[in-house]
């Protein structure tokens, strides 16, 4: 990999704020390289423990990256960690003219060595962030532990509230429910180290209501032809909840499911989610709840408005 070839941009985050279905719609764009690897977590690895991790975690990123590598990287992954100069290099191999060349990886949002690291490696790289509004981003990753049985916490603020008083916290070690919507100071990091210019901020509301015109935007952030057209065909990442949930667990703390995401094909892969989930009559927030995250959330959201000359109540209007 020669120095033209390497990461140029960086999509910082958040945890279910749609930095996957960002990463497969610019992965269409043929200026745009990105890695078959979607997170790879490299520049985080200063902060991330892997001895700590969480067992269902330590499930989810457990990947041979030598013979994943050696074998032509041929399958999509969608986590992983790349520790290794060596097989990060690698990931970017198959450059060939594209331009604009990613990372895509919700660690370096939360993980504080992360903004100093891509700083050491491109002083003059860009970052995109998307900001979900930080309750429903919140109820968002709770459905999605619930589905993934990563959890069995019937109330919320009690799950909250437990994951915070953990002993040990961090990246795959706790689920850091909290600390993942204070935008302000996770931001904070990247706008002491980068030109404001080479930072952009979407939200992930406008980005949901106008797919369009939001990548027409990241495109022309990264100077790649803006009028690219887009497949929207697919849904990636949509809220739903076991059928079955004691049968959910056992396969998941025994890694079936895992396996079963590796060897069916991808083109029958919908078909086993509808079989096995259900995102009919999902649990809904409680007005206490809400409260709560507003008393929670409303300094915080004050504080990103002011480092970002932007008022987020505009797409979040619960904190007006």
């Amino acid at each position: 990999m020669n120095e033209s070839t390497h990461p140029n941009f960086f999509v910082i985050g958040v945890v279910k704020g749609g930095s996957t279905s960002l990463y497969h719609y610019l992965d269409q764009h043929p200026e745009i390289y990105l890695p078959p690897i979607k997170e790879t977590n490299h520049f985080a690895r200063a902060d991330i423990r892997h001895e700590d991790f969480l067992p269902e975690y330590a499930t989810d990123v457990r990947l041979g990256l030598d013979a994943y590598i050696t074998n032509g990287m041929q399958e999509k992954i969608h986590i992983a960690h790349v520790d290794s100069d060596v097989h990060y290099k690698a990931l970017y191999s198959k450059v060939s003219k594209e331009t604009a060349i990613g990372d895509v990886s919700n660690s370096y949002m939360v993980c504080p060595s992360s903004a100093k690291a891509i700083q050491a490696y491109d002083a003059n790289a860009k970052m995109i962030v998307i900001l979900r509004n930080p309750i429903s981003r919140i109820w968002s990753q709770y459905l999605m532990n619930l589905r993934e049985a990563k959890t069995r916490g019937k109330d919320l603020i009690q799950e909250l509230e437990a994951d915070a008083a953990q002993e040990k916290t961090g990246w795959g070690v706790n689920h850091l429910y909290l600390e993942l919507g204070k935008y302000d100071e996770q931001l904070a990091r990247y706008y002491a180290l980068f030109p404001k210019k080479n930072i952009k901020v979407i939200f992930y509301e406008s980005y949901r209501d106008n797919p369009i015109e939001t990548l027409s935007d990241i495109c022309t952030f990264l100077e790649v032809n803006a009028y690219y057209s887009f497949d929207f065909g697919s849904k990636k990442n949509t809220a739903s909840l076991p059928r079955f949930e004691k049968l959910n667990r056992i396969m998941v703390a025994s890694g079936l499911i895992k396996t079963l995401k590796e060897i069916v094909p991808r083109s029958m892969r919908s078909s086993l989610s509808k079989v096995l989930y259900s995102d009919k009559d999902l649990p809904t927030m409680s007005l206490r709840e809400k409260n709560y995250l507003i008393s929670y959330y409303q300094k915080h959201v004050e504080e990103l408005g002011k480092l970002i000359d932007q008022d987020p109540r505009k797409y979040w209007p619960i904190f007006k």
